[in-house]
């Protein structure tokens, strides 16, 4: 038979931690952010190579890894993204980077509704799997550890395009200001470099790191990362 006075003390000790408003739990352990770039390239579907490179949130390098595999360029950005996620140990917020629309807006868009049909849809009467279900299973399992993020990367060229392209770093010759040549420097070619001397005083000095292009552009990336309980996604991945 239970001790009453061993009771009235479990129940007073339950008390002083879950109604006494001086009771301070620890902390919880604040995430690990990392930056995750999954990038493939593809020939045809026996030449292809997929590639993931994982950085902490001050640009630490923390793994790299690339190999060669069959499938076309969507199966091997995903599975780039299936290695990485899957190669970070323990819970953690995870910016994820890919310029493969397909991988990111199934991210987004599609996995939640695969979620909910056990990625498997009716085609013509019959119930067939989506298409790279067994990565699509070991994706969603990795969501459901880790707090994703999905950024899509893109790129387009926005200069004029002039009538004939000088090679990099070269201006025509006939173009070329004679007041701005070096003395008596002869324009023979087609194309001349004019190189300029810097003008103004040199920078001082210092021991402070100049933050760079790629600084900048994760620090851009990861600005939301931040919040009570160390990461907070602006436009989380749902898991559920």
């Amino acid at each position: 038979m239970m001790d009453p006075l061993q009771s009235l003390e479990e129940f007073a000790s339950m008390t002083s931690e879950f109604g006494d408003p001086d009771f301070n739990p620890a902390p919880a352990k604040p995430r690990a952010s990392f930056l995750l770039v999954v990038s493939a390239h593809s020939t045809s579907l026996t030449d292809g190579r997929w590639q993931f490179v994982i950085e902490t949130s001050d640009g630490k390098p923390v793994m790299e890894a690339d190999d060669q595999e069959f499938g076309d360029l969507n199966r091997l950005s995903l599975l780039a993204a299936v290695r990485g996620l899957e190669a970070i140990d323990g819970p953690s917020g995870i910016t994820l980077l890919s310029h493969n629309r397909y991988l990111i807006r199934s991210l987004t868009d599609s996995l939640p509704r695969w979620r909910r049909s056990d990625f498997v849809w009716d085609h013509f009467g019959r119930r067939v799997e989506v298409q790279h279900a067994d990565l699509w299973r070991r994706v969603d399992h990795a969501l459901g550890i880790h707090e994703v993020q999905a950024c899509l990367v893109t790129s387009r060229l926005v200069s004029r395009k002039p009538d004939h392209v000088a090679p990099d770093g070269a201006i025509p010759a006939a173009e070329v200001d004679a007041s701005v040549a070096r003395g008596s420097t002869k324009l023979n070619d087609d194309w001349s470099r004019i190189d300029q001397p810097h003008s103004g005083p040199p920078a001082p000095k210092s021991n402070r790191a100049v933050p760079t292009a790629n600084d900048r552009l994760r620090d851009w990336l990861l600005s939301t990362a931040i919040s009570a309980n160390g990461i907070q996604r602006s436009n989380p991945i749902k898991t559920s």
